[in-house]
């Protein structure tokens, strides 16, 4: 946390904190249908995922599809955050019939409309649109008879619903709308303009003059944090390398994801690009240089990885009849179950007890490697029938897991006796009868899917497909 004159600057990865005593204490998740403590809500989300996650919540009440509401009258909520960056649930409206007054009279949010509207003439930013429409002209990419300040855009179906863009233009790549961020553009202008463009297939493009890591407000985090932590500048040195190239410069900033010993670190990097190499999308209305999402969801998967090896070299070492369950591996998979719990993976406390949890692991892996993991059996033939046998409700992972490995030749050749050709005809029309004793365990399913994330897939289609309810 940095503070800076009255601005809080919040790194992005760090928790986000709620308000003491929030009025509203309690709200209701209209997708989930649970009620859940406002405070636990916020505190559970980093800091950069909950500045995301309250313009997806503005915008989606603005649609008419709220997904909160006030847990005591049931009026839609959306989440703001005070001049420390601390959260809570505002009501969308107060009619004096909740005992939770969250706005009065003129709320923080109105008043920064009214900043705003009046801001919109000051010299600094007559300024920035000027260096916008310099740096567009200077790009014959863009046709310069399309490069308007401040003129009306109507919507394609109601001529009455219109913005005026900063800046506006068309090149070879679409229509863009270029609006400069003010001091006080608040998040209702942000979530407005996003959803007209988007709704008439425009790009808007936000610019900023200037920016600073160490020193952001509340409104630059909005855009910031739902533009793929990326912010757009347009300064005189960017303008003269425009004219210079023929080519319209911005400047970005961007934080990069940095995998350091199971954990991640963000450092921010700034670059001067052209405005050809920002990815715009217009369905999320984003343009970015640096994918931070990809990088992001790659430092994931390789935890995610190393974890799903750790589990299986554990298994491998740990669970054979002779080593299953001693006290002196207890410690290391009890660790290994908390990191799971971190990724919302629950496993048992003592999986030698758990008949069903211990089948479907030595099932899968024995069918991924080919031979017996965790059943002292030489031949995967042998794992195929301990498993119809004694765990037919791990039967069709195993045979996900047979195809994933490609070792259906090899099950197949190993039927010398043909047992295993009959048992599969009998099993495939019990299974089609449904018969519950082949119904996957739910308990269990989100394990498999995070451990072996093809077999959970093609289960799950197929438990899908077929219309199966999990035990």
């Amino acid at each position: 946390m940095i503070f800076t004159g009255h601005n809080v600057t919040i790194e992005a990865r760090a928790f986000a904190a709620p308000v003491d005593n929030p009025e509203i204490a309690e709200v209701i998740d209209l997708i989930s249908g649970e009620v859940q403590r406002a405070t636990t809500f916020i505190a559970a989300h980093r800091y950069s995922e909950l500045v995301e996650a309250r313009v997806a919540m503005r915008e989606a009440m603005k649609e008419g599809r709220p997904r909160h509401t006030c847990a005591i009258c049931g009026t839609p909520v959306h989440l703001v955050a005070n001049m420390r960056k601390r959260f809570f649930f505002r009501h969308k409206t107060e009619d004096g019939s909740c005992p939770a007054v969250t706005r009065s009279s003129l709320s923080e949010e109105e008043i920064r409309a009214r900043k705003y509207h009046g801001l919109r003439e000051s010299e600094a930013h007559k300024r920035i649109k000027y260096l916008i429409e310099r740096s567009l002209r200077a790009d014959p990419a863009f046709d310069t008879e399309t490069i308007i300040q401040e003129k009306r855009w109507n919507a394609t179906d109601d001529p009455h619903t219109w913005r005026k863009p900063d800046v506006q233009a068309t090149s070879t790549e679409g229509r863009f709308a270029f609006e400069a961020q003010l001091s006080t553009t608040f998040l209702d202008v942000v979530v407005s303009r996003r959803m007209f463009y988007r709704d008439v297939g425009a790009h808007l493009i936000w610019v900023l003059a200037s920016f600073s890591e160490d020193y952001r407000r509340m409104t630059t985090d909005d855009l910031l944090f739902s533009n793929n932590s990326n912010v757009l500048v347009v300064d005189e040195e960017t303008v003269r390398l425009s004219e210079e190239t023929k080519q319209f410069h911005l400047r970005c900033h961007y934080r990069i994801p940095f995998c350091n010993g199971g954990s991640i670190t963000d450092k921010w990097q700034e670059s001067v690009v052209p405005f050809s190499a920002v990815k715009k999308e217009i369905d999320q209305q984003r343009a970015y240089y640096f994918d931070y999402g990809a990088q992001e969801a790659k430092c994931h998967e390789s935890f995610d990885q190393q974890l799903r090896d750790e589990v299986i070299a554990y298994w491998a070492a740990n669970m054979t009849r002779q080593m299953e369950g001693s006290p002196e591996h207890q410690d290391r998979w009890l660790a290994i179950k908390k990191k799971l719990a971190e990724r919302n993976v629950i496993v048992p406390t003592r999986p030698a007890w758990d008949g069903g949890f211990k089948g479907m692991m030595h099932a899968v892996l024995s069918a991924l490697k080919g031979r017996g993991v965790g059943w002292q059996f030489d031949t995967l033939i042998q794992c195929a029938h301990q498993t119809a046998q004694m765990h037919p409700e791990s039967l069709l992972a195993f045979a996900f897991a047979v195809e994933v490995a490609g070792h259906k030749e090899l099950l197949e050749s190993q039927d010398s006796t043909g047992k295993w050709a009959s048992r599969c005809k009998t099993m495939r029309v019990q299974l089609l009868k449904g018969d519950p004793r082949y119904t996957p365990p739910q308990q269990w399913m989100p394990a498999l899917s995070f451990l072996f994330p093809e077999v959970g897939a093609r289960l799950a289609e197929f438990v899908r497909r077929k219309g199966l309810s999990t035990s």
